[in-house]
């Protein structure tokens, strides 16, 4: 066998093993590739209000469906431990905030549950223009999460996690609409995820 050819299938043999061995490891950790499901955030009524005495209209993206102060994201991907609940969760979809003068574009949301204050970014846009990707809001996490997880036919939900606004997300829409009315820390809703996780995931 020419020397090449032995070098070719020493890689296959080591990168086969490198696989098993990291689904073997991800398997025991018990953690999971998110394969779709969908996240409705409930925006609380005083960020609402705080929209509407600044004349600002939201509406839902494309993929997104925005319904009595309820909008809806589909979840396009992520892994999360069901062990510990960390992880992270990706969407698609956003919302519009515009005044008539300014219009605010945040979409692909992610879900970042991966330290001790978990967070969620968004990908921002003003005036058809990135901005880039800002932490929109910190996550509070439900006192009644029970852990590990325990999915039921390839499904859990996360739900009554509280969402706050983000230092960072009340900057830069006070700077879009020229306003000092986005309070850091504000209430701004409350999200209910319907996860969907590989069938093996299911507790026995």
């Amino acid at each position: 066998m020419y020397a090449w050819m032995k070098k070719l299938s020493l890689s296959a043999a080591i990168v086969a093993t490198a696989v098993t061995l990291s689904a073997t490891l991800a398997q025991a950790q018990d953690i999971y590739p998110v394969e779709g499901g969908r996240t409705t955030v409930t925006l609380t009524k005083g960020f609402i209000d705080t929209l509407a005495n600044l004349n600002i209209v939201p509406t839902a993206a494309v993929t997104s469906q925005l319904y009595d102060g309820a909008i809806d994201f589909p979840i396009t991907s992520g892994a999360i431990s069901l062990k510990t609940a960390a992880g992270q969760i990706l969407h698609s979809g956003g919302i519009n905030l515009t005044d008539g003068n300014r219009a605010v574009r945040l979409d692909s949301f992610v879900f970042n549950l991966l330290s001790d204050k978990p967070f969620v970014t968004a990908l921002v846009a003003v005036d058809g223009t990135f901005v880039g990707r800002i932490k929109l809001f910190d996550i509070t996490l439900p006192t009644t999460l029970t852990r590990p997880i325990a999915p039921k036919s390839g499904d859990f939900f996360l739900s009554g996690v509280k969402l706050t606004l983000d230092e960072e997300a009340a900057t830069a829409l006070n700077g879009a609409f020229a306003t000092k009315n986005f309070k850091t820390g504000a209430d701004a809703g409350y999200s209910l995820s319907l996860v969907f996780v590989p069938l093996s995931a299911d507790a026995e």
